[in-house]
C-alpha cells in the first residue's frame, strides 16, 4: 500500500471542503448526545464520507438520522466492541488484529447492505488478502490522528475524525477494487470486490 498517496489525498479531500466536513462532524458529535442516535450517526458519518470521496457530494446532515443499517451497527458496536475488548484484556495482540480485520467493517454494512457479521467476514478477508500489515499501519495512524485530535481539548477531533474517515473510505474504496489508492482507476483489487461480493 503507498501510503504516501493515501495520506496525500485523504488531505486533498479533506480540504477541498474542509468547512462543511467540520460542521457535518459537529452536529453529529452533537446528536451522540442522545445516545439513541449514536449508530445512526457513525453510520451517517460512514456513508457521507463515502458518498463525498466517491462522487464530491457535500455531506447532508439528513444522514445523521437516516436509520437504515441502524440494527446492523449496533450489533457490529456491541458484538464487535466486545470481542475486541476481550481480545484486549487477554493479550491485547487478539485485541488488535481482531480491531484490525473488522476495520472497515461498518463500510460494507453501509455500502453492501450486508449484515454485522457478513460484514465483519468481509472485512476480515479483504484485510487478510492484502496484507494484515498494511491495515495495521492504517490503524495505527488512525488511533495516533485521532489521539491528538482528542489532546487538544477534544476540539481537534473536529478535524482528525473526517480526516481518518476519509482515509479510511479511500481504502475501502481501494480494497473492493473500485478507485485505486491515489484516485486512479482500480484495478488491482479487482478480484477482491468480486470475493467482498460472495
Amino acid at each position: 500500500m503507498d501510503f504516501e498517496k493515501l495520506l496525500r489525498g485523504s488531505w486533498d479531500h479533506f480540504v477541498k471542503d474542509i468547512v462543511n466536513l467540520i460542521l457535518f462532524f459537529l452536529v453529529g458529535g452533537v446528536l451522540c448526545i442522545t445516545i439513541v442516535l449514536i449508530p445512526s450517526v457513525i453510520a451517517g458519518f460512514t456513508r457521507a464520507t463515502l458518498a463525498y470521496v466517491r462522487t464530491g457530494r457535500k455531506p447532508e446532515f439528513t444522514e445523521l438520522w437516516n436509520f437504515n443499517g441502524y440494527l446492523e451497527t449496533l450489533l457490529l458496536m456491541i458484538i464487535g466492541g466486545f470481542l475486541i475488548m476481550i481480545g484486549y484484556c487477554l493479550l491485547i495482540v487478539p485485541g488488535v488484529i481482531l480491531q484490525i480485520w473488522w476495520l472497515y467493517a461498518l463500510f460494507f454494512i453501509v455500502d453492501r447492505r450486508m449484515g454485522f457479521w457478513q460484514a465483519m467476514s468481509a472485512s476480515k478477508d479483504a484485510v487478510s488478502r492484502t496484507g494484515l500489515f498494511n491495515h495495521f499501519v492504517v490503524l495505527l495512524i488512525a488511533m495516533v490522528l485521532n489521539g491528538l485530535g482528542s489532546a487538544v481539548s477534544g476540539l481537534g477531533a473536529l478535524v482528525t475524525t473526517p480526516f481518518v474517515m476519509i482515509m479510511l473510505a479511500l481504502v475501502y474504496l481501494d480494497l473492493t477494487g473500485e478507485r485505486a489508492i491515489g484516485g486512479e482507476e482500480a484495478g488491482m483489487n479487482r478480484k477482491g470486490a468480486e470475493n467482498a461480493e460472495n
